[in-house]
């Protein structure tokens, strides 16, 4: 007998098979691997379980990880290496996310060479859309999320990035 993974997600319980879960398993692997390639995410949560399923996830559709378990450490990562996106958890302690936001738009590298950052957290988007308009993140990903979820308001996200550097 197949084992069968559970997620839960709104509220309701969906397995690997739920529809928009098994169009990207039905995606050609070699084409879904390269979705992100040559994209270097930070992803700053203090869980080290989302951290790992964060990476996992966009390792999948080619991206490069890397994690920090703080805004402090997050902040040193971004520092030391390149970085074209950052998922940020909203809820920290010691530093928010949005105190870690600003810390890193406050950078000379980030002022230099702006990197969207995106909302990473469980919060309803209602619960933080003040916050998130106030701290200027550029996007939101819910968690718990699905593989669809993650890819497309990352995509969102770079294509809006892309189009806003056409225009000027």
């Amino acid at each position: 007998m197949g084992m069968r993974s559970y997620y839960l997600i709104d509220n309701k319980i969906q397995s690997l098979e739920e529809p928009e879960v098994a169009a990207l398993s039905k995606m050609n692997k070699s084409k879904s691997a390269t979705l992100l390639a040559d994209q270097q995410v930070l992803v700053i949560d203090d869980s080290p379980i989302n951290l790992i399923v964060a990476e996992k996830t966009l390792s999948k559709f080619g991206a490069k990880c890397f994690r920090a378990i703080s805004a402090k450490e997050g902040l040193k990562v971004f520092h030391e290496e390149k970085i074209d996106l950052v998922l940020m958890d909203l809820h920290m302690p010691v530093i928010d996310g949005f105190k870690g936001t600003d810390l890193i738009r406050e950078t000379e590298k980030f002022q230099a060479h702006p990197v969207p950052i995106m909302a990473y957290t469980t919060f309803s988007h209602d619960e933080v859309m003040e916050g998130i308009k106030k701290h200027k993140l550029d996007g939101y990903i819910g968690k718990p999320f699905t593989q669809a979820q993650v890819i497309g308001s990352i995509f969102e996200v770079l294509s809006l990035r892309q189009q806003k550097y056409k225009q000027a």
